[in-house]
């Protein structure tokens, strides 16, 4: 009893107010790899790579994250070495910026994502590898056509499935029109990573914020109006600032009302200063209420470090229209999960989705006797980029996470053709995208609904390796049906979906057709049009007149107008109605002549 008065009893009463561990957020890992071939002078003609890399150095969490840069053209530099993220590769890194150039030759794609990977051997669950890589053209080798194509299929077969078995999200950037976009989606698409295209090289910074938000998990306080709360816990903030050309400079407005500016750099305050951009870290803020007099942007953002962490599910980059997530919110202090009814009580927790038509707010609930936030998400998503923000606030914190997911419309295509035989027969065939959805695990059902209610459900037919049919035959003519195909199955990553595409509409093209060709009446008083392959000539006409006039003197024919039915009915029964009174005349008379004699008397 005393050893556990002793010891047992002050450890639970150092745990119990701490709350319980959870597993630590993998570490990231960040590979850039920059294209700096001849191309790149009409491409990027103001080396807009540089400050977006410079930007990328200065987001980099140094929370043991792992980072490094390499250029190529015909060969690969490793322009800032691969290791932990510290000041000292944060300026290492800035320096090195300048060095990004577009003089090479060549585009050697393949060496370019064999060095950049060459220390890894194995997946590490400890980290979340990703790899963003710009390129503004094909791949291009000395050797000559026959080696370029080799290249890019070596890259296909061989270097992407080692990407996967690695466990690395490879993010694309296409800086041209002129791009191998089939080839750079492809390596996206197979690695769970994004595909962006580039217009302009302006577009670039923008870019590599959406990707480094992908390839990283840093907490973010909640952005309204350029305005933002920095509580006590947190040891340092790094604000980014986007701003026009031409417009003022940048400054941050402290608590007390205060500025200050970028000439106002110290050892606690770090100012980059860009075209585009401003990027100002400072450490041991102010407690308080902070403001950027700056433009509003919806890429503007503020990232801090602190003790007090929100952490989030983590949600795949891509994701197919229908799929759905059980996604899980906890706030942790010094990595434990706080679990204290007092302070959690105090929290409002806040889901909202961002899309193109508009944002939703979503259901975020915590059980009274949990510490847990849960939501289902997928519902609701639209074809393209979705946002899913979390906000955890109150009356003395605020924290806020991002993420970004791509939403598919549909891994299929939906192909309806009407048979001519049997009577209203519809095919329907569908052919399913292997770098979405993998064919061998997928089976397709469907449900026919007619207009009155009923309903009939079927399963397609596999045809083909990738292809799937159902032929729907008797339909009733000139009636619509509604068809909804349901897939089960899995993604290459082997996530199991369940996906319910938009219903399809069988319409009757028949009958259709049939009003389409029908005859149209003439307007009052109108004459009828005759076809123009019947209409006579001129001379086809006179022809015609002389013959009518010749016709007209001739004696016409006595020609007798066809019997009506009435008439043919009254004339068939007044023949029955004679054959019965001759016959009863007729019956009447051999009666009378067989009556015996003395009958008569």
């Amino acid at each position: 009893m005393s050893l556990i008065n002793k010891y047992v009893l002050p450890l639970l009463l150092i745990l119990l107010p701490m709350g319980y561990s959870v597993a630590q957020e993998p570490v990231s890992d960040v590979r850039v790899v920059i294209d700096v071939s001849g191309s790149m002078k009409q491409n990027d003609p103001n080396n807009l790579r540089a400050p977006a890399m410079r930007m990328l150095v200065g987001l980099m969490p140094e929370d043991d994250a792992r980072a490094g840069i390499w250029t190529f053209a015909k060969m690969v530099n490793m322009l800032v070495p691969w290791r932990e993220v510290n000041d000292d590769w944060r300026q290492n890194a800035i320096e090195k910026s300048s060095q990004i150039h577009s003089h090479g030759l060549f585009t050697n794609i393949e060496l370019a994502l064999q060095k950049a990977t060459a220390n890894q051997k194995q997946a590490d669950p400890d980290y979340r590898r990703s790899m963003i890589l710009l390129s503004d053209g094909f791949v291009d080798l000395e050797p000559g056509k026959t080696a370029t194509q080799a290249s890019r299929q070596r890259i296909l077969d061989k270097l992407v499935p080692r990407l996967k078995a690695l466990q690395i999200t490879v993010h694309t950037i296409a800086l041209s029109d002129n791009a191998d976009h089939e080839l750079l989606k492809a390596l996206a698409m197979a690695t769970d990573g994004w595909y962006r295209q580039a217009d302009t090289a302006e577009d670039l910074q923008r870019i590599f914020l959406h990707l480094f938000e992908q390839s990283t998990n840093r907490d973010t306080v909640p952005l309204a109006d350029n305005q933002f709360s920095i509580d006590k816990s947190v040891e340092e903030m790094t604000v980014l600032a986007f701003r026009k050309p031409g417009s003022a400079a940048t400054e941050l407005q402290l608590p007390d009302g205060s500025t200050i500016g970028q000439s106002q750099q110290s050892d606690s305050i770090r100012w980059l200063h860009e075209n585009s951009f401003d990027l100002i870290t400072i450490e041991k803020p102010t407690p308080g209420q902070w403001q950027i007099n700056a433009e509003l942007d919806p890429d503007n953002r503020v990232m801090v470090v602190t003790d007090m962490q929100l952490q989030t599910s983590d949600l795949p980059n891509n994701v197919l229209v229908g799929e759905q997530f059980d996604f899980e919110a906890r706030l942790t202090e010094q990595g434990e999960v706080i679990t204290r009814p007092a302070f959690l009580n105090l929290v409002n927790g806040n889901l909202v989705r961002q899309k193109a038509s508009g944002q939703a707010e979503l259901s975020l609930n915590r059980k009274p006797d949990e510490a847990v936030y849960r939501a289902i998400l997928g519902t609701g998503f639209e074809a393209g980029r979705n946002d899913v923000i979390v906000t955890m606030k109150s009356d003395t914190f605020e924290r806020q996470r991002r993420q970004s997911i791509n939403v598919i419309a549909a891994p299929i295509s939906v192909d309806t053709t009407q048979l001519e035989q049997p009577a209203r027969s519809h095919r329907i065939e569908v052919e399913a995208d292997a770098s979405l959805i993998n064919p061998e695990s997928l089976s397709i059902s469907a449900l026919l609904r007619a207009q009155s209610g009923e309903e009939w459900p079927y399963e397609m037919l596999k045809i083909e390796d990738n292809r799937w049919r159902l032929t729907l035959t008797d339909l009733e003519p000139a009636q619509d049906y509604n068809l909804s195909l349901q897939l089960r199955g899995s993604t290459p990553e082997g996530r199991q979906v369940f996906l319910q595409p938009e219903t399809i509409t069988l319409t009757d093209n028949s009958a259709v057709e049939a009003e389409t060709t029908e005859t149209v009446a003439p307007a009052q008083g109108q004459e009828p049009t005759m076809p123009e392959e019947l209409q006579e000539s001129p001379e086809q006409a006179a022809t015609d007149e002389t013959q009518a006039k010749t016709q007209a003197v001739e004696p016409e024919e006595d020609v007798s107008e066809p019997m009506s039915d009435t008439m043919k009915l009254l004339i068939g029964n007044g023949v029955i109605l004679l054959l019965l009174l001759a016959g009863v005349i007729w019956w009447r008379r051999q009666t009378a002549s067989a009556v015996p004699a003395g009958d008569l008397i």
